[in-house]
């Protein structure tokens, strides 16, 4: 009984069951547990994130470019896309209209936490052989991360969202993850997709409250908004801290997006000092310089000639 009343057949809400499904949003996530299709139960219970799509255009834009590429799945999260029109045994709530659902795989670590533990000025800094350690570490990640991000662009994919946080370890792999959001070249992004990672343009400052900036609705989908947040994550990955730290509170969103929005050299400057002074060498400032450029096309002007700079031939 209990499995003929699971989501889509196969699926057990954590955070909740059928009934939390909203008729009104386009797009709505929950935890839940995936007990594998009923012609293969051992496949084992496995933790996911359901995606649903109230939206059949949200869907188009958001996510079905993502079943047509031919994505090398060891640099990306596992997911799994459900047309829930083909199904019979949806177990959907009475007046709820879902078009399709996505199950996303679930890991525990996110390079976040690892970067948590080596903040700037810790003493575990000044341990030089634990440094070039995590140095070393923490740049093959960003080289597979970069890796990644290419092959995403050579499908002609923008992620749109890459920061600590999407990046996380499924088994002994980091793969990128929140590919639902991510936009074919050239389209628009939805507003919730833009946040804290997101480049100088994609921000608008107002011209009648100096003191506030709100997402850009014209921002077209570029290889330079992943650029920038590239090395935005390089830079807080080897620093330790947020690029905000040193101009407002790390928490404040509004804070946040004003000061990207009013980027010039004198940021970049202080974060090049702060790289110079945790003990990351000339070429690796000058890639993290030339990612965080304010004006898009002076940024490289591509994921392989980020990948074929000199800072990843140096040794620690």
């Amino acid at each position: 009984l209990r499995e003929g009343l699971r989501f889509l057949g196969r699926f057990e809400f954590t955070g909740g069951d059928q009934d939390n499904l909203a008729s009104s949003q386009k797009v709505q996530k929950f935890d839940a547990i995936d007990y594998g299709p009923v012609n293969n139960p051992s496949s084992g219970e496995k933790k996911v994130s359901l995606i649903c799509y109230g939206s059949n255009e949200v869907y188009l834009r958001e996510a079905e470019h993502l079943q047509e590429s031919k994505l090398d799945m060891k640099y990306y999260e596992e997911f799994k896309h459900f047309a829930i029109g083909e199904l019979d045994d949806a177990n959907i709530p009475s007046g709820v209209k879902l078009y399709h659902c996505v199950a996303v795989s679930k890991s525990k670590l996110s390079l976040s936490r690892v970067v948590a533990g080596m903040p700037r000025n810790h003493e575990y800094r000044a341990d030089l052989n634990l440094l070039k350690r995590y140095f070393s570490k923490v740049k093959s990640i960003m080289f597979r991360v970069g890796e990644g991000i290419f092959k995403l662009h050579a499908c002609n994919i923008i992620h749109g969202q890459i920061d600590s946080h999407s990046i996380m370890k499924f088994g002994d792999r980091w793969k990128i993850t929140r590919l639902c959001g991510s936009v074919v070249r050239g389209g628009p992004f939805s507003m919730t997709r833009l946040g804290a990672h997101s480049p100088p343009e994609a921000f608008v400052s107002s011209q009648k409250e100096s003191s506030s900036a709100s997402k850009n609705p014209a921002l077209v989908a570029e290889p330079s908004v992943d650029i920038w947040a590239f090395g935005k994550l390089i830079y807080e990955a080897f620093v330790g801290e947020s690029i905000f730290a040193s101009f407002v509170e790390p928490d404040d969103e509004d804070l946040q997006f004003r000061c990207i929005a009013g980027w010039d050299k004198r940021h970049v400057k202080i974060l090049t000092k702060h790289l110079s002074e945790s003990g990351i060498g000339a070429l690796g400032i000058d890639l993290v310089y030339n990612c965080l450029r304010m004006e898009p096309s002076t940024r490289p002007r591509s994921m392989a000639n980020i990948l074929q700079h000199e800072f990843w031939k140096e040794k620690y």
